[in-house]
């Protein structure tokens, strides 16, 4: 059987809530990041409480607390990646969680956007395998709060660019031939969760928001490290801060 034939309405024989049975509950809304990097600045804030953890592999992922407007916001830091995002989000949502911030970066596929722009997708091209558990087969996925966000972002004066994005599980088999079709498809920017991330959500009526800033660049057909030769430490503090915004809003 294909994997387009994979979304199937039966009933799960494993679920999130077997694997959280007796974990503390958490709020409601949950900023995610993928960056290890971002771990020791939050450790150095004040603002910042560690709260509980989640566990992936063995290893336990410390979850940290915070206050926005009296709002409590959870962080997190997620696993690179569509399955291991995904089943962190089912767990969470299962120990309350309903509405996800995920910030991290993206592959450009033309070096016509500027070096560390930000990004809001719009649909995703589904060139992965979790989605397809989550949700009926197709090209592309809506990124259902996409303007939402982007109403945030310009409240705050932060600018962006709508597009919609690549999402695939192949980070080593992204061939010339596939970004061409990609950029031809309306991708400018290329991830390995978008999709996943987005699917999930809609089958389970929760809310996900992403928003992304370009790192390295395939445009040519040739690999640029851009800003992935950098310290990312500014950019993602900078990310943090405008995910904050958008928790308070949402």
């Amino acid at each position: 059987m294909s994997i387009i034939n994979a979304y199937d309405e039966s009933e799960e024989i494993v679920s999130p809530k077997m694997m959280t049975e007796g974990l503390d509950k958490l709020p409601d809304t949950a900023i995610a990041f993928f960056r290890r990097e971002l771990i020791d600045e939050v450790e150095k804030r004040p603002d910042f409480k560690e709260y509980s953890y989640y566990s992936i592999s063995g290893e336990k992922m410390k979850i940290y607390i915070t206050k926005v407007n009296n709002k409590e916001v959870i962080l997190y830091r997620t696993i690179l990646g569509g399955p291991a995002t995904v089943g962190t989000m089912e767990e969470l949502h299962s120990r309350g969680v309903n509405k996800f911030i995920f910030f991290g970066s993206c592959g450009e596929l033309t070096s016509s956007l500027k070096k560390g722009a930000f990004i809001i997708p719009t649909e995703c091209y589904r060139d992965e395998g979790t989605s397809y558990h989550y949700v009926p087969a197709s090209d592309f996925i809506e990124v259902e709060t996409y303007k939402e966000l982007a109403k945030i972002f310009d409240e705050n004066n932060i600018s962006y660019e709508l597009t919609k994005i690549w999402t695939t599980d192949g980070m080593y088999k992204e061939t010339k031939n596939k970004t061409k079709n990609r950029i031809e498809l309306g991708c400018k920017v290329v991830d390995m969760e978008c999709a996943s991330i987005m699917a999930m959500a809609k089958s389970r009526n929760i809310k996900a928001y992403q928003f992304l800033y370009t790192d390295d660049t395939l445009d040519g057909g040739k690999w640029d490290l851009r800003t992935l030769k950098d310290d990312r430490t500014p950019i993602l503090t900078h990310c943090l801060e405008i995910a904050l915004k958008v928790a308070e809003k949402i």
